[in-house]
């Protein structure tokens, strides 16, 4: 049985997670110290932190999958006409040279087209070149070797099997909110707390104030998508952790909030409420495929 790591890179944060099958073996939550990530950037610190994780975690598999934040990264949800399918990818690397404002040979690109009757609905994610390629350097230099990347809402709202509403994951420095529409996320944003971990009230109050603005925001960027009272909310992280964190979600945020169900075994102190973006990473088993066969290496770029 083949041991598979899910690596889940925050601004500020590191987690990482082992499955063995499906059950989760073992786990890491370290904040990254000062330095490394630079606009994005890795820097050798980053090795560091991630070889001192593996080791002083015992973790044991080599094979990696990595979550990034949107840092350095842009995507853009579009429709495509009907056409034939051996004109897709030729209209897909058109548009999407159009809409993103990026030089095509400075990024990677991901996309995905679902089919429907009136044509294709096109997802599509670029993600700086330097970026892409420091990340796996870094990655490779600890030790690991890095099958597939993703973007952290992805692989959140996987882990967190939502594929329509709200999702909110709360860490000890950041926490990341998604909104799901039809299995595809519209908005998603990664944002520092400034209140100390130890300090739950003051980060809690935190996550109120920053997700009503960035809820007011999303209303007005999205305003064919309804949000409100009845939405749903999951949350993940910390919320977990506390002995009335889903009674103080509930009074501080006005939606239907929710808790995630586990969908791989473990101990029964394993936290892997802290571990949604991994659980996502280790439970994907199809990988959409590259924009552009010459850009080369495009393939561990998954949308």
């Amino acid at each position: 049985m083949t041991a598979r790591l899910g690596l889940d890179l925050g601004t500020r944060e590191l987690r990482l997670l082992q499955a063995g099958g499906r059950r989760l073996t073992h786990h890491a939550e370290v904040l990254l110290p000062e330095g490394a990530m630079v606009d994005g950037i890795p820097t050798s610190l980053l090795t560091t932190t991630v070889r001192s994780a593996l080791d002083a975690g015992a973790f044991t598999a080599v094979r990696a999958r990595v979550a990034i934040a949107e840092t350095g990264t842009a995507f853009r949800d579009f429709r495509l006409p009907r056409l034939a399918g051996s004109e897709l990818s030729r209209a897909v690397a058109f548009e999407g040279r159009r809409l993103v404002p990026m030089e095509a040979a400075d990024v990677y690109f991901a996309w995905h087209a679902s089919r429907d009757s009136n044509g294709y609905a096109v997802y599509l994610v670029a993600a700086r070149r330097a970026m892409i390629d420091a990340v796996l350097a870094a990655v490779g230099a600890a030790g690991l070797q890095v099958e597939r990347m993703d973007l952290k809402p992805l692989a959140l709202a996987r882990g967190m099997g939502v594929s329509d509403g709200l999702l909110l994951e709360w860490g000890a420095a950041e926490a990341t909110l998604v909104l799901m529409v039809r299995g595809r996320p519209r908005f998603f944003r990664t944002f520092s707390l400034d209140a100390p971990p130890e300090d739950a009230d003051a980060q809690l109050d935190e996550l109120a104030l920053s997700l009503n603005a960035l809820v007011k925001f999303m209303r007005g960027a999205a305003s064919d998508v309804q949000i409100g009272p009845a939405t749903s909310l999951a949350l993940g992280g910390r919320f977990a952790f506390m002995d009335d964190g889903l009674q103080q979600a509930r009074q501080r945020f006005e939606f239907n909030v929710v808790l995630p169900l586990p969908v791989f075994e473990a101990p029964a102190d394993f936290p892997w409420q802290a571990h949604l973006a991994g659980i996502g990473l280790i439970r994907q088993g199809h990988w959409n495929n590259r924009l552009s066969p010459s850009q080369g290496g495009d393939t561990r770029v998954a949308a």
